[in-house]
């Protein structure tokens, strides 16, 4: 009997699932696609039976209850899972996209989207920074976003960097740290490729800045088992990618905080009493046209601001009191015991604004991709552009092309100038900034 005969899609992928060596987060991609997606299909099919009507696989694609991103990548995992049954069980693949087949239109669309990529110019960029900073409370964001843009390297090696890997007009990408299912494991680079970043002066400065600390893992093997890496939380604990976008970038670039859970989708209102771009206050809800504004009660009450309910903000501590029946305040806790309240008039209600979007739909990645044309704009040799990306040359000329010093210098004097031009404009919208190290380097500005 031919075995082609007899082999069903859920006992190819016992055979075919084991054998592979792939990233950890390949496999639990495809693990996902395979259990939720491809075995409650077609596990009980025959492979054989999925030659005869290909059409199934591609009405299976276009009703899957998901995005049609993550239905594409369901049938690639398919693709692929069927491709290692060739010839042995399969004479072709029939998961496999026919060329020129279908709608026109709709596969341009499809490009077209695919291409479209958020990525930001240097001075949004240090805008993103800046922003992502004051949220957090911590100068390391700032340092964290501006290292994103100027070297083009990826979130997981971000996390990866340590200390011991920064040496003056140089970093080293040799590690990266990924995040599977909660935890993380530490491992090279995507595709190996490791390799020197050319630093520029403002970047080692920014660099130096930040304290690097051991995180607080306890993992064995290849999950991250504690070590040094410059950029860590507050708590000493790895950034999550999914909270790191809830809490301060989607809110940094788009302006809003977005939906999380229950809580609805709600604008960055900031006191700009001290000036542009404004220190964030806790979150208040959208205010709706027409429709008479009640502020919220209990957790996420902005503690700043007058509530017209017999309180007020105490002009010594700063925090919201209640008042006396002649509007002074009481005496109440303060910061670090008893504030008495000095029988003075309660502060005026804090300036309120709302920040614009800087980039709407960009990701940590889109920084990455914005770090091309920064190059492209220098004029920077191809070669230390993949080699900088950690991208491969094809053919002959991978083999024989290297970057040279002169490359590099170029590279670097060119960084350096988008830097301090970016800088330069950030001074002209205001010269300070609630940011320790960006107020530092705006200094020299204010002087002019």
């Amino acid at each position: 009997m031919d075995p082609r005969t007899s082999m069903t899609v859920t006992e190819w992928v016992n055979v075919w699932f084991p054998s592979l060596d792939l990233e950890l987060s390949t496999l639990d991609n495809y693990r996902y696609y395979i259990e939720v997606h491809i075995l409650p299909r077609f596990g009980d099919w025959e492979l054989r039976a999925l030659e005869q009507v290909p059409e199934e696989i591609v009405k299976w694609e276009r009703q899957l209850p998901v995005s049609r991103g993550t239905a594409r990548e369901a049938r690639s995992t398919f693709t692929n899972l069927l491709n290692d049954a060739i010839p042995r069980y399969l004479s072709l693949n029939p998961a496999a996209r026919r060329r020129g087949k279908g709608r026109k239109g709709q596969r341009r669309i499809e490009e077209a989207e695919r291409n479209e990529k958020s990525w930001a110019s240097p001075l949004q960029a240090l805008l993103l920074a800046e922003r992502c900073a004051l949220l957090s409370g911590r100068d390391a964001d700032f340092v964290m976003m501006s290292t994103a843009a100027y070297t083009g390297m990826r979130w997981s090696e971000l996390l990866g960097l340590s200390s011991s890997h920064i040496r003056p007009g140089q970093l080293k990408v040799a590690w990266k740290l990924y995040e599977l299912n909660g935890r993380f494991y530490r491992g090279r680079p995507k595709d190996g490729s490791i390799r020197p970043i050319d630093s520029p002066p403002f970047l080692d400065d920014l660099l130096s800045r930040v304290k690097p600390a051991r995180c607080h893992c306890k993992g064995t093997g290849t999950w991250c088992s504690g070590g040094e890496y410059l950029f860590l939380g507050s708590d000493g604990s790895h950034f999550r990618r999914s909270n790191y976008a809830v809490r301060l970038f989607r809110p940094a670039a788009d302006g809003w905080y977005p939906k999380n859970g229950k809580r609805p989708a709600m604008p960055v209102l900031v006191d700009v009493g001290d000036g542009f771009p404004g220190t964030p206050v806790p979150p208040w809800p959208a205010a709706e046209p027409g429709v008479r504004f009640t502020p919220p009660t209990g957790r996420g009450h902005v503690r700043l601001v007058t509530m017209g309910d017999g309180r007020a903000r105490c002009a010594v501590c700063q925090r919201t009191q209640l008042l006396r029946v002649d509007d002074t305040v009481i005496a109440h806790d303060g910061h670090g015991g008893r504030c008495a309240g000095g029988g003075q008039q309660p502060g005026e209600d804090v300036p309120l604004a709302c920040w614009a979007p800087l980039v709407t739909g960009i990701t940590p990645h889109g920084l990455r991709h914005g770090h091309q044309p920064m190059m492209d704009n220098a004029g920077v040799h191809y070669v230390l552009q993949a080699e900088r990306m950690g991208h491969e040359v094809p053919g002959m000329r991978g083999t024989y092309a290297h970057p040279t010093q002169e490359m590099r210098d170029a590279l670097v004097a060119a960084l350096q100038r988008l830097w301090e031009q970016a800088l330069a404009a950030r001074a002209r919208l205001a010269s300070r900034s609630p940011v320790r190290v960006l107020d530092e380097l705006l200094e020299p500005y204010r002087e002019r």
